[in-house]
């Protein structure tokens, strides 16, 4: 209830995850100030993978394609993601997987309705599934971030989760100061698809929570097409 929180504000003040001050009962999570500068990614971006224009012309056409595009580096159809891997979001993101706080889900839900359209057609057929932890690390963490946003996009974009069919078999070590070749190798045979039946001539949506090279969607997305998956599509909640 709003006024439960509201008094919850006021004895045990929690500071905003963004800027680290006083929240003043604006947002659950982030103070308005912060929520105001959220890097979300506007057109125009890479018209296959979603990356920003910015990051790779100065001046792109409106339906550019990157380079790495051109080059067909990805094996996934599409990826779009709600917002650049910095600032802000990236502050949130730490806080809702490294520090273990799935409630933060909250704040992104709302970031996502009030700055993303998730009923666009080209996400309409779709079922979702979401890259997974390994059981190690889900114990060790308590919970898979991935698993519980792909929940919420499920839940916007009214599209049913397929659970329980895409499986981490290989504990991987972190992705990061890795570089891309390093990371292609690094998510080499992680991941299978336990029950193929659920998703040959399927149409999925991939959800995970960060989108650095995309070596980790590209290998989800091989093993999803390679057990007959007609399409896969990718959202991350951040670009890096």
């Amino acid at each position: 209830m709003a006024w439960v929180q509201s008094l919850l504000d006021v004895l045990f003040p929690r500071p905003c995850v963004g800027c680290g001050l006083d929240r003043k009962g604006q947002g659950e999570f982030l103070c308005e100030l912060c929520r105001d500068h959220v890097p979300f990614i506007l057109p125009p971006f890479c018209t296959t993978c979603g990356r920003p224009a910015e990051m790779e012309y100065a001046y792109p056409t409106e339906e550019f394609e990157c380079g790495l595009c051109r080059k067909n580096t990805y094996r996934f159809d599409r990826a779009r993601s709600l917002g650049v891997y910095t600032s802000v979001l990236k502050e949130l993101v730490h806080f809702f997987k490294y520090r273990s706080h799935p409630g933060a889900i909250r704040e992104i839900t709302s970031l996502l309705e009030q700055h993303f359209d998730p009923l666009e057609e080209r996400y309409q057929d779709m079922q979702v599934v979401w890259v997974p932890l390994h059981r190690r690390k889900l114990k060790e963490r308590g919970f898979d971030q991935s698993y519980v946003l792909a929940r919420q996009m499920a839940r916007l974009c009214r599209l049913p989760v397929v659970e329980g069919t895409l499986v981490r078999v290989r504990d991987t070590s972190p992705q990061a100061r890795k570089n891309r070749t390093e990371r292609m190798a690094n998510v080499r045979g992680a991941f299978q698809v336990a029950q193929p039946e659920a998703v040959a001539g399927r149409r999925l949506l991939v959800v995970d929570d960060v989108f650095t090279t995309g070596a980790t969607v590209n290998e989800v997305t091989k093993v999803l097409k390679q057990a007959g998956a007609e399409r896969v599509d990718v959202f991350t909640l951040a670009r890096a």
